[in-house]
């Protein structure tokens, strides 16, 4: 292959049945799907049958890095997982992603990202050192949790060697089990432990000695100095914030954990905590999910749920309120001779749910991990399954205050169940937007730098104030979004535009994060306080990408190729499972409760006119959602919109 900058050149694949092990050119892919994500899409577009469920072995695993992976770019520590995620009902194409060290480590061996499809016969690790690459037996690790694993891991390949495993949940297939680092980063939701525990797959560890090559180091410095001011900047307060444990005066904190980000992470690091109600101490990451217990208690939950491999949102901000509302209605009392804990009120946010005792936490996390028992067996997959499993499926109807519906993840930043913070009409139709036509939680790549961003500038956003004044605040979304009306409280339903802008501009920006792959708290962000106009650098993703690479890419170019990635996930979500405007009408239905900031509803009949709106300027028809002809043949993607001319066709 030519040589190039930014990207290594090379993405492995690895085929367990077979034991075939070989690599394919980057630049098949690149600068067109910029890296991550879009190559993701790609292959699975080119790849993915529409037979093929997340646990066969045909099904892809993805873990993937960018171009600017491994180089100084502030945030630039990320790993993209894909795959069809089996935490979703029904299971669908989609994404997760984790930081740390370990997509570096990867950079570094020479790889843009491994592809595992197929499936060992006893279980084995992927062993990575620079160009040597083996399937080797895990046998002896096959039971452990991820500490011991990572711990194995590094006394039989050398300290430096980095690991991303499953615990003993994605073993047992548990459609909530994760993806864990040995930083204390995960990959979360989507379930894809146990699509890797399905692949017999324990754990894969690399030790790379090479580096990245950068066509203009000097630039490159220059862009990341002067970008990271931006992050480096005191933080606004954020009232209402979930609750979690606080730092103990007792233990460290370290905030910067993932080697390439210049800003404090907002999960720290908390290392040498007493265990509660045992000797020793333990090192865990306190990530933005919070188990409501004592301060240790709930820490010491975060590391056992990272040790067993678990998505420990699911379970504090989904499964557990579910119980909860389970035994208010009269369908479980306790378990295991431990009550379930509930409040005095009906629970119908967040808020209302109560904390669990340490000891009730250590049961419930060790029975879904082990499936014991026919409850922990259904747990295991997550709420959105055990409530068809459970009590006749008469705690099905109680799904709809957690989970929007398709997605298989509780809501987040919509203002509709309270994980994330506080959102206000009419803001949070951004969110319901995304929801809307995602495949996932849109937050953790595209809703973030609108909520937890964009909306703490503005001058009015609720009960709460900005410093941004509001002529400079016009100017701003103008320019970024072509529309000056974006935030102004006052358009609610009438002007569709200034909520369809907004969620179309910040899914395509996630994309890049995704792509690059970035931190979606660094990147994109609008508002500057650094600025006399009030306004971020936008263009700074390309420009980076530029520097980097030594590929002339703009602003404009760039962001359509932000556009093109999301927009071929769609195709995949159609042709795949189905996807059409119906589906996402479901998660509208589902989300017309009080929203619990100002108990505003989603009024669904002018909430059908700003998603026609979406799709509008989106260029997808508004009877089925699918994106039209035009507009993907616009996009570079003529033959897929060949195909999906077949299929409606069909």
């Amino acid at each position: 292959m030519t040589a190039t900058f930014g990207w290594a050149g090379k993405i492995l694949r690895v085929d367990l049945s077979s034991g075939k092990i070989w690599t394919v050119d980057t630049l098949d892919y690149v600068p067109q799907f910029v890296g991550g994500m879009g190559i993701a899409a790609k292959i699975a577009w080119n790849e993915l049958s529409p037979s093929v469920d997340a646990l066969d072995p045909e099904s892809p695993l993805f873990l993937m890095v960018g171009p600017l992976t491994g180089t100084l770019a502030s945030g630039a520590g990320r790993v993209l997982v894909a795959g069809i995620a089996p935490q979703q009902r029904p299971p669908v194409f989609s994404r997760s992603g984790m930081g740390g060290h370990w997509g570096a480590e990867l950079k570094y061996a020479g790889y843009d990202g491994i592809v595992v499809t197929g499936q060992a016969e006893t279980p084995v690790y992927l062993w990575i050192q620079d160009d040597q690459v083996e399937i080797r037996e895990a046998k002896d690790l096959w039971g452990q949790g991820t500490f011991a694993t990572t711990s194995a891991l590094r006394s039989r390949h050398g300290s430096k060697v980095r690991v991303v495993s499953i615990g003993q949940a994605g073993e047992n297939l548990c459609r909530i089990a994760c993806l864990q680092t040995e930083t204390g980063n995960a990959a979360g939701q989507g379930g894809y432990g146990a699509l890797m525990g399905s692949k017999k797959l324990k754990a894969v560890a690399v030790r790379g000695t090479g580096g990245v090559r950068v066509a203009d180091p000097e630039r490159l410095i220059d862009l990341v100095r002067e970008g990271s001011r931006e992050g480096l900047t005191p933080q606004l307060p954020r009232p209402g914030a979930p609750p979690s444990a606080q730092p103990s005066p007792q233990h460290a904190v370290r905030r910067r954990k993932c080697g390439f980000c210049l800003s404090a992470c907002a999960h720290p690091m908390h290392m040498g905590v007493p265990i509660e109600d045992n000797p020793g101490t333990t090192t865990v990451a306190q990530q933005c999910y919070g188990f409501r217990s004592s301060p240790r208690g709930g820490l010491e939950a975060r590391a056992l749920a990272s040790d067993l491999g678990l998505n420990g949102w699911e379970i504090s901000y989904g499964i557990i309120p579910w119980l909860e509302m389970s035994k208010q209605h009269g369908l479980i009392d306790e378990i295991d001779g431990l009550p379930i804990p509930v409040p005095d009120t009906p629970i119908g946010y967040n808020r209302d749910v109560v904390p669990t005792s340490a000891e009730f936490l250590r049961m419930l996390l060790h029975k879904i991990a082990f499936r014991e028992g026919e409850l922990g067996d259904a747990l295991a997959d997550g709420a959105c399954y055990a409530a068809y499993q459970l009590f006749d499926g008469r705690g099905v109807p109680l799904l709809d205050r957690i989970y929007p519906r398709h997605a298989g993840q509780t809501s987040h930043w919509n203002a509709h169940w309270g994980t994330g913070g506080n959102v206000y009409f009419p803001y949070w139709l951004v969110p319901v937007l995304q929801w809307c036509v995602d495949t996932r939680d849109p937050a953790s790549d595209s809703t973030h730098s609108y909520t937890t961003h964009a909306l703490r500038y503005i001058p009015q956003h609720g009960p709460e104030q900005g410093p941004v004044p509001w002529d400079k605040m016009r100017e701003v979304s103008q320019r970024v979004y072509g529309n000056p009306d974006v935030f102004d409280s006052q358009f609610t339903y009438e002007q569709p535009e200034t909520k369809a802008l907004p969620a179309i501009y910040h899914h395509d920006q996630g994309m890049l994060a995704e792509s690059l792959v970035l931190c979606e708290y660094e990147y994109p962000r609008v508002f500057s306080l650094l600025n006399d106009d009030y306004q971020a650098d936008t263009a700074i993703m390309a420009k980076l990408l530029t520097a980097c690479t030594g590929v002339e890419t703009s602003e404009e170019e760039l962001n359509r190729s932000g556009e093109r990635i999301f927009n071929l996930l769609r195709a995949i979500d159609i042709r795949n499972h189905g996807r059409s405007r119906a589906v996402d009408w479901s998660a509208a239905e589902s989300l017309t409760h009080p929203a619990f900031t100002e108990g505003e509803c989603l009024d669904l009949e002018r909430f059908s006119e700003m998603l026609d709106t979406y799709y509008r300027l989106r260029g997808w028809d508004l009877a089925t959602g699918w994106p039209t002809r035009e507009r993907l043949v616009t996009l570079g993607l003529a033959d897929v919109a060949d195909a999906l001319d077949e299929l409606a066709e069909a």
